[in-house]
């Protein structure tokens, strides 16, 4: 039985990632469906801890989950990690008594108490006193009311913005005092047109143009790789990264070379150079290029296609650099060293290598993707996931 999960990150002041706030999701469809609460939720834990990875899901930081009256009353969230898991109670509770026990005792136990879409009317004000964090719908709330109710309470009570869509939004609710965001206008890069326009490394472009030939000079490879200490320091960590896996410790570009290979070579100068224009804005985007990159391939290898997977890898993992470099997709695959069937697939021309990226962009926008399709994709996407998440810290 396929199960699912939504998630949506919450951002700090730095716009790290502070946690996510887990979804119950009965499907593909990426809206709620059916369930009253306290089944949802129930389902929700169970999918989360018993048939996915939550450390994954997480990505190793905080998650944030609704609770209902009873589940609160019955002590259920006392279950689950009190570190990293925050207890959001929706605006619909009634409070009485018993609920306010419950919480005061989780609360006492260590858990974090957030109150969700919070709406300060009288009958809700007795929850603010056994409140760590407080989520505010922004968009719907006057923000001199904002202004009034953070300037009263932030002393002892971290805010949340909840559905900012825009960068004005943001910059707004930074202003205001907000300690942490969650919306919308996180999910997509932001563009700024008067920023300085990025150029590609050019010893990353020489050593994938190299890399590319029928018999690679690997002394030659090694030569402009250890002239560049950046490029050397990155290939050095990746070799021994615990992902790649090793006994001992690999000290020497020519030893890292030797280790990974030349063809996971390839595939990780590729990464280096994506990454290396990740900026806070953008860092979001490049996860979900990184997720496609990993889809692709393990689609094009379960279609047999072992040979062409490094392309199909290719194509997910730069869909969107004409928009992360704010450049044209033209411009920028002339100066890269690609096949043509790649160059082909993202200049947009018809090839299945950007029929199966079209794909995975519908899918993403839960758009025009049967329910069998969605369900054969979520183990691939749940592997592609880990693989992005592995990778992070490279």
């Amino acid at each position: 039985m396929d199960v699912y999960i939504a998630r949506q990150p919450i951002f700090d002041r730095k716009l790290a990632i502070f946690g996510y706030e887990l979804l119950y999701r009965r499907s593909m469809n990426n809206f709620y469906e059916g369930l009253d609460d306290t089944q949802a939720t129930a389902e929700l834990i169970n999918n989360a801890f018993l048939s996915m990875h939550f450390s994954e899901l997480t990505e190793r930081t905080r998650a944030f989950i609704n609770f209902s009256d009873d589940m609160l009353i019955d002590e259920i969230p006392k279950l689950l990690p009190r570190d990293t898991v925050f207890i959001e109670i929706l605006e619909t509770v009634e409070v009485t008594d018993e609920l306010l026990e419950a919480v005061k005792s989780l609360r006492k136990s260590g858990y974090t108490i957030v109150l969700d879409d919070f709406v300060f009317s009288q009958r809700h004000l007795p929850l603010v006193d056994v409140a760590d964090m407080i989520k505010i719908e922004f968009n719907k709330m006057n923000t001199a009311v904002q202004k009034l109710i953070l300037k009263k309470y932030r002393h002892k009570i971290k805010f949340i913005a909840e559905k900012v869509e825009t960068r004005e939004e943001f910059q707004l609710a930074m202003d205001l005092g907000y300690d942490y965001f969650q919306g919308y206008f996180f999910r997509k890069p932001v563009i700024i047109k008067s920023k300085e326009i990025a150029y590609l490394n050019i010893n990353l472009i020489r050593v994938l143009e190299l890399l590319h030939h029928n018999e690679p000079d690997f002394e030659e490879i090694r030569e402009v790789i250890s002239t560049d200490i950046g490029l050397s320091y990155k290939l050095l960590r990746l070799a021994n990264s615990i992902m790649i896996g090793k006994r001992h410790e690999i000290k020497s570009v020519k030893r890292a070379m030797v280790h990974l290979g030349l063809l996971e070579m390839r595939k990780w100068i590729y990464i280096i150079m994506l990454k290396d224009f990740q900026v806070i804005e953008n860092k979001e985007l490049i996860k979900v290029c990184l997720i496609r990159a990993k889809m692709m391939e393990i689609i094009a290898i379960e279609r047999g296609k072992n040979s062409e997977n490094g392309d199909y890898f290719l194509v997910g993992m730069f869909s969107e650099i004409d928009v992360l470099l704010n450049r044209e997709m033209k411009d920028l695959v002339a100066e890269m060293p690609l096949k043509d069937s790649v160059r082909t697939a993202l200049l947009g021309e018809n090839n299945d290598m950007k029929k199966t990226l079209d794909y995975l962009i519908n899918l993403e926008k839960n758009e025009d993707i049967n329910q069998k399709g969605k369900h054969e994709l979520m183990p691939i996407y749940l592997e592609a996931l880990a693989w992005v998440s592995n990778i992070q810290a490279i």
